[in-house]
C-alpha cells in the first residue's frame, strides 16, 4: 500500500537554471554525498555537444518524419576506466523557441532557435557525472514537430547509443570531429575513448518520452537495441502513461515511475503492470501536488505558451517549487542509477522513504 510522510516545508532555493552550481550536500542516503559544483572552464565535469544536423533522422518503417541528432553530453574528467551511460529524453514540447505560432515548424524558420529542451536537465547531468556516469540528453524536436511516438523515440535513443558507442571504441564514425565545448562552441575532443560501458545504461524519459523509454527496455522490444547495449534501469517521468499500442512490459530491469498528481498520474500503470511479472525491483514516487513541466528549466521558464505551470490545480496550496522538484529527482535519480547501475543497495531508503523530500508531499511504493 502507497505510504506518505509529510516533511516540513524547504525554503525554495536558487533559481533553477543556477540549481547545478547551487548544490552542496542533499537530502539523500547512505552513499550519496554531493560535493559543491566547481562551475569553472577546467572543472570536475566536461560538457560538449555534438550536432550532425536537422533532418538526419527518420523511421522509414512506420515514421516519415524527420528529426535532428543533437544532443548535450555531461562527463566527469577524471574517472578512470569504463563508465555506465545515462540518457535523459525530453517529451513533447514546441519544435522552436518562440511564442509565435508561425514560427513552429521544423527545422525552425531562419532566425528561429530550436527549443532546447535537451538543456533543461543539465543540473541533473551535472549531479550524475560527478557520481561517475557519462550523461547523454538528446534533443528531439523534430520527432515533436512530426508527431513521433515511442518506437520513434526509442529509435532515436538507440541512435545516439550507437553513434557514442563507435565514437568510444574507435574514435571514428560521425561523430569524429563533431563535438564542441558547450561552454565556448569551440570544437574539441572530449575524453570519452574507451570511456562508455553500453553493458550498464539507464534511461529517464519525461513527459511522453516515458512511454519511449518502458518501450525501449521492454522485453519484446530488446532485438531493436544496438549491439552492446543492455538498459539496466528505466525511469518514467511525469508521462500520460503508456498507449495500447506498443509493448512497454518492463520485467528484466529495474524501473522507476515518478507520477505528478497535479498532471497525471497516468504512467504509474507502468508500475503496477510490472508488479508480480518483473525478476528485478521496481519503485513509485508520487508527487502528490507535482507539476510536469518543473522538472525541466527551459519547460519552467518558458516561452508562452508552453512554459510554466502547465497543470490543472495551480491555486493549491502546498504546491513545491521548481527548485523543490528539482532537488527531489536530483536525490532520488542519484540513488536509483546507484542502485541499478552500480548495484548499490545502501540507497535503496531513498527509493522507498518518501519522508526524505522536505517541503514536497509524497508517497512511495515498491515491490
Amino acid at each position: 500500500m502507497l505510504r506518505t510522510l509529510r516533511g516540513k516545508r524547504a525554503r525554495p532555493g536558487a533559481v533553477a537554471l543556477a540549481l547545478a552550481a547551487a548544490l552542496t550536500v542533499l537530502t539523500a542516503g547512505p552513499g550519496l554525498r554531493a560535493e559543491a559544483a566547481d562551475v569553472s572552464a577546467a572543472g570536475p565535469v566536461g560538457v560538449v555537444e555534438y550536432d550532425l544536423g536537422d533532418e538526419v533522422f527518420t523511421d522509414p518503417s512506420n515514421w516519415h518524419g524527420v528529426s535532428e541528432v543533437r544532443a548535450v553530453v555531461h562527463y566527469p574528467r577524471a574517472v578512470d576506466g569504463r563508465l555506465p551511460v545515462v540518457v535523459l529524453m525530453h517529451g513533447q514540447q514546441l519544435p522552436c523557441h518562440s511564442p509565435r505560432e508561425e514560427d513552429w515548424d521544423w527545422p525552425c524558420p531562419p532566425g528561429v532557435d530550436p527549443y532546447p529542451s535537451h538543456r533543461g536537465y543539465d543540473y541533473l547531468a551535472d549531479a550524475l557525472a560527478r557520481d561517475g556516469y557519462v550523461v547523454v540528453a538528446p534533443n528531439a524536436n523534430g520527432l515533436n514537430h512530426h508527431m513521433g511516438v515511442a518506437p520513434q523515440r526509442a529509435r532515436l535513443i538507440n541512435r545516439h547509443l550507437e553513434l557514442l558507442g563507435q565514437f568510444s571504441e574507435t574514435g571514428g564514425g560521425p561523430l569524429a570531429g563533431r563535438f564542441t565545448d558547450a561552454r565556448t562552441g569551440e570544437p574539441t575532443t572530449p575524453g570519452l575513448r574507451h570511456r562508455l560501458d553500453l553493458d550498464r545504461v539507464g534511461t529517464m524519459g519525461h513527459s511522453v518520452a516515458g512511454e519511449a523509454v518502458m518501450y525501449q527496455a521492454a522485453d519484446g522490444n530488446r532485438d531493436e537495441l544496438p549491439d552492446g547495449v543492455r538498459i539496466r534501469g528505466a525511469v518514467s517521468l511525469a508521462s500520460p502513461g503508456p498507449s495500447t499500442f506498443f509493448d512497454t512490459l518492463v520485467t528484466g530491469a529495474p524501473l522507476a515511475v515518478i507520477s505528478t498528481g497535479c498532471w497525471s498520474l497516468g504512467n504509474e500503470s507502468y508500475f503496477e503492470d510490472a508488479r508480480g511479472h518483473s525478476g528485478a525491483n521496481g519503485f513509485l514516487l508520487r508527487l502528490v501536488k507535482g507539476n510536469h513541466n518543473y522538472f525541466n528549466t527551459e519547460w519552467t521558464a518558458g516561452p508562452e505558451p508552453s512554459g510554466g505551470d502547465d497543470t490543472d490545480c495551480p491555486e493549491t496550496a502546498g504546491r513545491p517549487t521548481p527548485e523543490q522538484q528539482q532537488s527531489l529527482l536530483v536525490t532520488y535519480l542519484r540513488a536509483f542509477y546507484a542502485y541499478s547501475l552500480k548495484g548499490d543497495r545502501s540507497v535503496l531508503p531513498v527509493l522507498t522513504d518518501a519522508g526524505r523530500f522536505p517541503g514536497v508531499d509524497t508517497e512511495t511504493d515498491s515491490y
